[in-house]
């Protein structure tokens, strides 16, 4: 939808995303094969270029996951209410909608990562199923309308062109959660590098699928868009039955769910490894005594998510602007962080004696794809209808540089051990370390 309104090439922008993610992706793999932290990529950063570009990287990836979480938060509710009725809800009724999705969240978060990950997958799965045999449906019943030549025409403008790079990128980021749960999870260092490749791969050929239906002349989500603004017709004149349009709905309201939750997941862990560091407030850092989850975390994230979605909509702002503007920003937040790691790489290699030809040429060629795609991006964009989330990002960002200077004035300690945060174990690097704990303690070992 937002490729649509943006009028990108929508398959050769979604390619070009998956390009460079994929370089992003073996360029993580780098340190996610060597550092086990829950600050993931800022602390990989801070190991190649210090604490400043930790720092950098922490606010962006703040900005990421919680825009991220925002967006598909408000998602969630609104094609929710659309399950009930195609009218338009109330501000009133959104806002409650809102405030009781975070509250399941909030419980499903809190029991623990293997709970929230199962719960997270099961959604996303039954959802992506639906949807992707929706989009056969219709490419079945379109298929006289079908053209490949339309689908991989040529970009004809730069600008567009970018600027739907930056835009698709939306619907790919995510696979780098993973190494925020690098602690959480069993043999992280092999684990979490094939868990971003695995992400990565299944959620492109996803979006591919879709996006080649969509430019080959299938409205699958024109259909969508105008179902999302209450509007069924659309979607029932393609397909030729309404009893799809609940389907489709619930379809694309568990997506986004299972969404917020990743997102959230993620950012509440990025928010316990500042606070254990000292960059943040102790009290973030803390642990449900049972669950183990970062409880203090989780109800502070919701609560600003849910507060800024009610702000927003009491001020009047519309759903596609909302949508458009929350999807803007976390495409910031993501890049820049994707820049700083990249560049970050090749450092990190040298100072550990592994710098090779292959990995610098892949981290320099996806740190200036994602920074010249940025710059076309902002810059395209700051003024037209997604301005408030371009603004409001670069405003983050600005204000996260401000409060690292202050920081490093005031307390310079916390600043230089921004990224120092890590903890590796034989058990991670070792499979064989049973067995010889064993053969020295005359019995098993934990």
């Amino acid at each position: 939808m937002l490729l649509g309104q943006a009028n990108a090439p929508l398959v050769w922008c979604v390619v070009t995303a998956t390009v460079l993610c994929a370089l992003v992706a073996s360029t993580l793999g780098v340190f996610a094969s060597r550092v086990v932290a829950p600050g993931a990529l800022y602390t990989y950063a801070a190991k190649g270029l210090g604490p400043a570009a930790g720092a950098a990287t922490a606010a962006a990836m703040t900005l990421g996951y919680g825009s991220l979480a925002m967006f598909t938060l408000s998602q969630t509710a609104a094609y929710g209410l659309r399950i009930f009725g195609p009218g338009a809800p109330s501000t009133l009724t959104m806002c409650l909608a809102v405030a009781g999705i975070a509250v399941l969240m909030g419980v499903v978060l809190i029991r623990g990562v293997r709970v929230s990950a199962r719960v997270g997958l099961i959604i996303e799965a039954v959802a992506v199923a639906g949807l992707l045999t929706l989009v056969g449906v219709l490419v079945a019943r379109n298929w006289d309308h079908m053209s490949v030549r339309a689908a991989v025409a040529v970009p004809t403008g730069w600008s567009h062109y970018l600027a739907g790079v930056a835009v698709a990128t939306c619907g790919i980021i995510g696979f780098e959660s993973a190494a925020t749960l690098s602690v959480e999870a069993k043999r992280p260092l092999r684990t979490i590098p094939r868990a971003i490749n695995v992400s990565l791969a299944l959620g492109a050929v996803v979006v591919l699928i879709a996006t080649l239906a969509q430019a080959g002349g299938a409205n699958v989500l024109d259909g969508i868009s105008a179902l999302g603004e209450g509007n069924v017709d659309v979607l029932t004149a393609s397909i030729g039955a309404s009893w799809v349009a609940p389907l489709v709905n619930l379809g694309v309201c568990a997506s986004f769910l299972a969404c917020a939750l990743a997102s959230t997941t993620a950012l509440t862990r990025t928010l316990l490894s500042l606070a254990r560091e000292g960059v943040l407030p102790s009290r973030l850092g803390y642990t449900h005594p049972r669950f183990k989850t970062p409880v203090v975390g989780v109800v502070v994230s919701l609560l600003v998510m849910v507060a800024v979605i009610v702000v927003s909509l009491a001020a009047g702002a519309s759903e596609s602007s909302m949508r458009g503007s929350m999807a803007a920003a976390p495409a910031i937040g993501f890049m820049v962080a994707y820049v700083l790691v990249c560049v970050a790489a090749p450092a990190f290699l040298r100072k550990t004696g592994e710098l090779q030809r292959r990995a610098a040429v892949i981290a320099g060629l996806a740190a200036v794809g994602f920074g010249g795609i940025l710059v076309v991006f902002v810059a395209t964009n700051i003024g037209g209808t997604w301005a408030s989330g371009i603004i409001g990002a670069l405003v983050w960002l600005a204000l996260a540089a401000i409060g690292y200077a202050t920081l490093r004035r005031i307390r310079p300690l916390v600043t230089a051990h921004i990224g120092i945060h890590e903890t590796p174990m034989r058990s991670e690097v070792f499979s064989g370390h049973l067995e010889s704990d064993a053969a020295v303690s005359g019995g098993p070992s934990r």
